[in-house]
């Protein structure tokens, strides 16, 4: 067990994760793009920043690290705590039962001569956008809405520290632990339902300690694996087909995520040359998972498999997805879109997974999923369970 760990376990009351640093370091990034403030609205965004977990709220992140915490009265004692714990110096909770959110923010510009905030424009709503405009209208301020993504916090936020790696190797162990038992008990199995399966899986995961899901669990059975994010259903598993199995967990806030495909009964042949066709993409993928390497090169190295086996028009998503307090966030490892920047090569620190797949409509769908921290000298998998066809016989 990591000792980072031990000392989470150990002292619960103790919160290791150096908000301070982060809120200085995310105000000086901030002071270096050309903005004077950040109006955060993204709830992982301020929970990485403050500690506060929340279903609503926002906050105001200033170029000197400090971060107004905007909440309604459900939050309040909570956002008073973290305060406690972070500084009263740099975490300001503000309650807004009495006054909304963009009023406060246009008084707050006004009062202090806050020229240039920047918005998470990716997730800001335009709704919410027009009445912040309207806000800052209302009291007269001449100074800029700076709209383009800057996406201060959720760089930060891709390479994780040593608190963050610890939870995630936890959790990739634990997610293993879960996935042998449900692969060696047959939890797919001939007459059950997806939603049956799901059910069980989500059950297991609970059990070795995780707080909750993911995401919703995937059962795609039969002809259903060609949908790469089927939903379970009533349908009952049928002998001899393919079921993708895909199910992650949040251990100390942070996502893991696996899947592994089986066979009821033996694949034929075409079902399993396309099974070891998506293995090896996976395993030129991760042994592509290195400091240095982009994103996209690490898409290119399994794609390039898969497009010599003739599966290449089979794989319409990305090889793989960064890890952290959501269980897609950055980097994004996949063909390179006309609309997005360029993303940074991998560095150490980096959390992901690589998922490749083939779905052949009418036939079967096949992904398998390991999650990988990039390291000083390569990478390090953090889910360990068996390939092949675990349930063929």
């Amino acid at each position: 067990m990591h000792a980072t760990l031990c000392a989470v376990r150990d002292h619960p009351h103790v919160n290791p994760f150096d908000f301070r640093g982060r809120l200085q370091r995310a105000g000086a990034a901030l002071l270096v793009a050309g903005a004077d403030a950040l109006l955060i609205s993204h709830l992982p965004n301020l929970r990485y920043l403050s500690g506060l977990e929340a279903t609503a709220g926002s906050g105001l992140l200033t170029g000197d690290g400090r971060l107004f915490l905007l909440v309604d009265p459900r939050y309040e004692a909570a956002a008073a705590a973290r305060a406690e714990e972070v500084g009263p110096d740099l975490v300001h909770p503000v309650a807004t039962a009495d006054v909304s959110a963009s009023t406060w923010l246009a008084s707050r510009c006004a009062s202090d001569g806050i020229g240039r905030v920047a918005l998470e424009s990716r997730v800001l709503t335009l709704h919410a956008a027009r009445l912040i405009e309207q806000a800052l209208a209302a009291v007269g301020w001449s100074g800029a809405l700076i709209d383009q993504p800057l996406d201060i916090v959720e760089h930060a936020r891709r390479v994780k520290d040593a608190v963050e790696l610890a939870l995630l190797r936890e959790g990739g162990a634990r997610l293993s632990e879960a996935a042998r038992g449900i692969l060696a008990d047959g939890v797919a199995r001939v007459g059950r339902t997806e939603l049956e399966v799901a059910a069980d899986i989500d059950a297991r995961v609970r059990a070795v300690g995780f707080s909750r899901a993911a995401f919703d669990t995937i059962v795609a059975s039969g002809p259903r694996s060609a949908f790469p994010h089927a939903r379970p259903t009533d349908r009952r598993l049928e002998a001899g087909e393919v079921v993708v199995l895909d199910f992650g967990g949040v251990y100390g806030g942070y996502c893991v995520d696996l899947t592994r495909t089986v066979c009821l009964g033996l694949p034929s042949a075409e079902v399993d040359r396309q099974y070891h066709a998506v293995r090896l993409a996976q395993q030129a993928g991760i042994a592509a998972v290195r400091p240095g390497t982009t994103p996209a090169d690490v898409d290119r190295a399994a794609r390039q498999v898969l497009e010599a086996a003739g599966l290449g028009e089979t794989f319409g998503h990305g090889t793989g997805h960064g890890l952290g307090l959501e269980v897609h966030e950055a980097p994004r490892l996949a063909r390179p879109r006309p609309e997005d920047a360029a993303q940074p090569p991998l560095e150490a620190g980096v959390v992901c997974t690589i998922e490749p797949g083939a779905y052949v409509t009418g036939r079967a769908g096949i992904r398998i999923e390991d999650d990988v921290v990039v390291t000083a000298y390569g990478h390090e998998q953090i889910t360990d369970v068996p390939l092949g066809w675990p349930t063929a016989h």
